[in-house]
C-alpha cells in the first residue's frame, strides 16, 4: 500500500526521479568527554578561576602567616632567654661577689688557705670575711633560685647548642654546693680560678639570646653584654687578686702578678669590644657612669703594675705608691687601709658596671619583647589584609564573572526563544500572509553590550533577521506558486469540462460496445485527470466555488466518491441511512473520500472487493471506514503517515509525488475532519474518517445503500451531482507549519468494531449506540442446522440490521444500472427504483443481433480484467 496520491505508472515513474530535499537535521557533534575543560559551563570554569585565586591567596597568605607566626614565637623564645640572661648576669654578679669574698677569707686565715666550715682560731678579720661570705652564699642561692626554673624551661623548642648552654647553667648551679666544698684548704688564686671557670658558662649561655633570630640590633645588644659582662668580670678578679695580695703581703710568686696582669689586659680587650657593638647611646651611659667613680681604678691599677714590678716592693708599698697619683678626698693610705681602700674602690666601679650591665640587659628583653609583639601584630595585620584582600578579590571576580554568565544566559535564553517561539511564530505568519510586508522588523536580543557577547548577539540578530527575510521570500514565492496553480486549475478546469461533454455525447451516439467501452475508459481518466485540476486548488489553498446551501446524503457523498475512480466496480457501500452532510463541505468530503477509494483500489489486488462502510457514533460525528486487502505499510511508516495527516505539510517537490496525502490533510484540516490510518486483520489497511457533528446530522427521508451493494455499474450519483463542477472562484488561505514528507498511504481494512473505533477516536466504550452495537451483530454469520455434508447452513437474513438489507422492500430505494447511459460525473447512469418490479410472465424475446453483441462485450471485458489481449476474430 502506498500513499493516496493515486498516479498512474508513467506518472510514478516520472515523479520517481525528481529531486527530494529532506527535512533539515542537527548535525551530529563529535561526542567529547564531559571532564574536557572546553566542555564546562562558563560560570564553571569563572567559578574555577575564583577558586584557584582564592587557593593562591589563601596559600600565600597561610603562608605569610604562618611566616610570622614563626616569627612571633622565635621572638617569644628570645625573650625567655633574655629574661634567662638578665637573671644569669645578676647570679653571675652575685658568684663574683662570693667568689671575691671568699679568695679574701682565703688570703686572711692562717697560712693563707680556705678554711674548712666551721674551722677555729680565725682573726677578727678573717671572722668578719667569713661573716661576708655566707651572706653572698646566700644572695648567689637566691638569684640560683631565681635562675633554675627559667634554665630548665629552655627545651626541644630551641636550637641544640643553646639546650647544651642551658643545660650547663644548671650544672654550675647544682654545682655551687660542690664548689664551696672543694675549696676548702686552697689558695685564693685556685678560688679565683675555680669561680672563674663557673662564670664562664654562665656568660656564654647570654651568647645565645639572639642565636635563633636575625635581628641585627638585637644581636649587637647581646654583643654589648656578654663584652660588658666579660670586662666587670676581670674588673672583679683584679679587685680580688689585688685584695689578696694586699691582705697576704706579697702576690705568692710571679703568678699572681702574672694574674693581675691579665685580668687589666682582658678587661681593656672586652671593654673595647664593648665600646664596637654598643650604640652612641651606651657609650655616653657608661662614660657618664663608670667615670664617675671615686678613684679611677684603671689609673691607679696601671700606677700600680708599674710600681710593683720593682724589686723588694711589698703590694701594700706598690699600692700607697700608685695612690700617690691618684687624688684622696681625705684618705690617708697605709698598709693598714690599702686592702679596703682597694676593695670599696673598686667594689664601686664594679657596681657601677652592674648598674649598665642591668640597663643593657634590659634593653635586650625590651628588644626582644618588642620584636615578638611584632611579629604577633604582623601576623594578625596580614590575616586581616589577606582576608580583607580575598573578600575584594571575591567581591570583584564574582562582578566580573556575573557580567559574563547573565548577558551569556540572556543570549542563550533569547536565542532559544528565537529559536523555538518567535522564529517559527513569525515563519507561520509569513507563510499565511499572501502579502508579506516590505519592512521585516525582528526584535533583538537583550544583550546590549559592545564587548564580544554583544557582537555575538548582534551578530545572532543578523541571522534571525535574514531567516526572517527568507521566509518573507519564500512566502511571496509560495504566494506565486499558489497563484500559479490556481490559474493552471482555472485554465485546465473548462477543458476538461468541454472533452467530457464531448465524450457523453459520443457515448449517447455509440452502438458499439468495444467503442463505448473504451469512451467509459476515457471518461474515468478525464475525472482523475479532473480530480488531479482540483487538488492544484487544494495546493494553493483555495476552496472549491460549488457548495449546496442544502445538506447532501452521505450516501450520495459516498457514490460521487467512488464514481470519481477507475474500478468502482470493486468497491463495497455499506452506509447508514438517513444521516446528511452539510452542503458547503460536501465538495471536500467527496473528493477527500474519492482519494483514499482510489488509493484502496489501485494497491490492493484486482480481485478483491474495497469496502466502504459508515454509521453515526455516540460521541458524536459519523466514522466512515475505508478498508482493503493489500499488503499494508510497517508500523514506523504508518505513524509518520498519521503524524502527516495530522499535520499538513508544507508545499514542496514531495507534495507532486504525494498529492493525495497532501490533499487529503488538507481538506481534513479545512473542516475539522480527522483521517487515521491503521492495519486492518489479517492483512490490507483500513483508512478511519470521522466526520465532527457539526458537518452532518440524521434525516431519515435519506436514501440507503444497502449492505453489500456494489458500487459497479449500477452505482451512480444522485441529482445533485449532475451539475458541473466548475472551477473555483473564492479562496480561504490555510497554511499549515508541519514538514512535507514522501509519504505512501494506503487504504485498506475489515469491518469496523465498536472496540476499534473506540480506540482509534477516543470513544467511550461503556455509552457504545447503535451503530456500535450494529457493527457486534455482524461480526460473525449466525448458523443454522448442518448440510446433507455435515457442513453448517447459514440462516438468511439473520445478521440484517437497519441500513443492511439488499432487498428493496428493506430501504425503500434501489439503484440500477442502465448500461449504455452516463451522467456527467463519468459514472454509468442509474436510474432510481422506488418500488422492485413485479416479474414479468414472460421475459421479452431479444434479438441475435442484440445478444451476440451484449456476449461480445462481457467477454471482451473479462479478458480486458484478465489482462489478456483477444485473439483475432474474437468479440465479432
Amino acid at each position: 500500500m502506498t500513499s493516496p496520491d493515486a498516479p498512474a505508472d508513467e506518472e510514478q515513474e516520472s515523479t520517481s526521479k525528481a529531486p527530494v530535499l529532506s527535512a533539515p537535521s542537527r548535525a551530529r557533534l563529535p561526542e567529547l568527554s564531559a571532564l574536557r575543560l572546553s566542555n564546562w559551563p562558563v560560570s564553571r570554569r569563572l567559578i574555577l578561576v575564583i577558586v584557584i585565586a582564592v587557593v593562591m591567596g589563601v596559600v600565600f597568605g597561610g603562608l605569610r602567616i604562618a611566616a610570622a607566626n614563626d616569627a612571633a614565637t622565635g621572638f617569644a623564645r628570645t625573650t625567655q632567654l633574655a629574661v634567662l640572661g638578665e637573671k644569669v648576669t645578676a647570679l653571675a654578679q652575685a658568684m663574683e661577689d662570693e667568689r671575691d669574698l671568699t679568695a679574701a677569707l682565703c688570703a686572711a686565715s692562717p697560712g693563707n688557705l680556705c678554711p674548712a666550715s666551721g674551722a677555729p682560731g680565725l682573726s677578727p678579720v678573717a671572722r668578719s670575711l667569713l661573716a661576708d661570705v655566707r651572706r653572698a652564699q646566700a644572695a648567689t642561692n637566691a638569684d640560683a633560685g631565681r635562675v633554675q626554673p627559667l634554665a630548665a624551661q629552655i627545651g626541644s623548642a630551641f636550637p641544640v647548642n643553646t639546650q647544651h648552654k642551658a643545660a650547663a647553667v644548671s650544672a654550675v648551679i647544682g654545682a655551687l654546693d660542690g664548689l664551696r666544698t672543694g675549696v676548702a684548704g686552697q689558695p685564693p688564686q685556685s678560688v679565683i680560678e675555680a669561680y672563674s671557670e663557673a662564670l664562664a658558662d654562665l656568660f656564654t649561655m647570654n651568647d645565645e639570646i639572639a642565636s635563633s633570630r636575625g635581628d641585627a640590633i638585637l644581636s649587637d645588644e647581646v654583643r654589648t653584654l656578654g663584652a660588658l659582662s666579660r670586662a666587670k668580670d676581670q674588673a672583679s678578679q683584679d679587685r680580688a687578686i689585688l685584695h689578696d695580695a694586699l691582705l697576704q703581703g706579697s702576690f705568692g710568686g710571679a703568678n699572681g702578678r702574672q694574674a693581675l696582669t691579665t685580668a687589666q689586659a682582658l678587661e681593656t680587650a672586652y671593654l673595647i669590644a664593648f665600646q664596637s657593638s654598643a650604640t652612641s647611646a651606651e657609650e655616653s651611659d657608661y662614660l657618664s657612669t663608670v667615670n664617675g667613680e671615686k678613684f679611677d681604678t684603671a689609673q691607679l691599677l696601671d700606677n700600680f703594675l708599674s710600681v710593683v714590678s720593682a724589686p723588694k716592693i711589698t703590694p701594700a708599698q706598690a699600692l700607697i705608691a700608685a695612690f700617690g697619683d691618684v687624688p684622696i678626698a681625705g684618705q690617708v693610705v697605709s698598709a693598714a687601709t690599702a686592702p679596703d681602700l682597694w676593695y670599696s674602690s673598686m667594689t664601686d666601679t664594679i657596681a657601677r658596671m652592674r648598674a649598665l650591665e642591668l640597663r643593657v640587659a634590659g634593653q635586650i628583653v625590651a628588644r626582644s619583647q618588642m620584636l615578638q609583639q611584632g611579629a604577633r601584630q604582623s601576623g594578625v595585620l596580614t590575616a586581616a589584609v589577606a582576608s580583607a584582600v580575598l573578600l575584594l578579590v571575591l567581591i570583584l571576580t564574582f562582578v566580573v564573572a556575573r557580567s559574563l554568565v547573565n548577558p551569556l544566559r540572556r543570549l542563550q535564553t533569547d536565542a532559544l526563544e528565537v529559536a523555538t517561539v518567535r522564529l517559527p511564530s513569525r515563519v507561520a505568519e509569513l507563510s499565511e500572509t499572501r502579502e508579506p510586508p516590505e519592512i521585516l522588523d525582528v526584535e533583538p536580543i537583550s544583550v546590549y553590550s559592545t564587548d564580544e557577547i554583544g557582537k555575538v548577539a548582534r551578530a545572532f540578530d543578523q541571522v534571525h533577521w535574514e531567516a526572517v527575510r527568507l521566509a518573507g521570500n519564500e512566502a511571496m514565492l509560495r504566494g506565486n506558486l499558489n497563484a500559479m496553480f490556481i490559474s493552471l486549475s482555472r485554465r485546465s478546469v473548462p477543458l476538461i469540462e468541454r472533452l467530457t461533454r464531448m465524450i457523453d455525447s459520443l457515448e449517447q451516439n455509440e452502438d458499439d460496445p468495444d467503442r463505448l467501452s473504451n469512451l467509459f475508459s476515457m471518461d474515468h481518466l478525464v475525472t482523475r485527470i479532473r480530480r488531479n485540476s482540483e487538488n492544484l486548488l487544494v495546493l494553493a489553498g483555495e476552496e472549491p466555488v460549488r457548495k449546496w446551501s442544502e445538506p447532501v446524503p452521505l450516501t450520495d457523498v459516498a457514490r460521487a466518491a467512488t464514481s470519481e475512480i477507475e474500478q468502482y466496480s470493486r468497491v463495497m457501500l455499506n452506509i447508514q441511512p438517513g444521516i446528511v452532510v452539510s452542503g458547503q463541505a460536501a465538495s471536500d468530503i467527496v473528493h477527500l473520500l474519492a482519494e483514499l477509494i482510489e488509493n484502496a483500489t489501485l494497491f490492493s489486488p484486482r480481485d478483491t472487493a474495497v469496502h466502504v462502510s459508515g454509521q453515526e457514533i455516540t460521541s458524536g460525528g459519523v466514522l466512515l471506514e475505508v478498508r482493503d486487502s493489500g499488503v499494508g505499510v510497517s508500523p514506523a511508516r504508518l505513524d509518520e503517515m498519521n503524524w502527516r495527516l495530522d499535520n499538513p505539510p508544507m508545499v514542496d517537490v514531495s507534495v507532486s509525488r504525494h498529492m493525495g496525502l497532501f490533499a487529503v490533510s488538507r481538506l481534513a484540516a479545512r473542516h475539522g475532519v480527522r483521517v487515521r490510518l491503521r492495519a486492518a486483520s489479517p492483512q490490507g489497511l483500513c483508512a478511519l474518517v470521522w466526520l465532527p457533528g457539526t458537518l452532518d446530522y440524521t434525516d431519515y427521508t435519506d436514501s440507503a445503500v444497502p449492505a453489500g451493494a456494489a458500487a459497479g455499474p449500477a452505482a451512480a450519483r444522485s441529482e445533485w451531482f449532475r451539475a458541473k463542477r466548475p472551477s473555483g472562484a473564492s479562496s480561504v488561505s490555510a497554511a499549515s507549519s508541519a514538514r512535507a514528507a514522501s509519504v505512501r498511504v494506503s487504504t485498506s481494512g475489515a469491518v469496523i468494531s465498536a472496540g476499534a473505533a473506540a480506540g482509534t477516536w477516543s470513544r467511550d466504550a461503556d455509552h457504545a449506540g447503535d451503530g456500535w452495537r450494529t457493527a457486534e451483530t455482524i461480526s460473525g454469520p449466525v448458523r443454522g442446522d448442518r448440510t446433507t455434508a455435515g457442513l453448517p447452513a447459514r440462516v438468511p437474513g439473520a445478521n440484517l440490521f437497519a441500513g443492511s438489507a439488499s432487498a428493496a422492500e428493506t430501504w425503500g430505494t434501489v439503484e440500477l444500472p442502465v448500461l449504455g447511459t452516463r451522467q456527467p460525473g463519468g459514472q454509468p447512469g442509474r436510474r432510481p427504483a422506488a418500488e422492485p418490479p413485479a416479474r414479468p410472465a414472460s421475459l421479452p424475446r431479444r434479438t441475435p443481433e442484440l445478444a451476440r453483441s451484449r456476449l461480445s462485450g462481457f467477454q471482451l471485458g473479462s479478458r480486458q480484467a484478465e489482462g489478456r489481449t483477444p485473439s483475432a476474430g474474437e468479440g465479432s
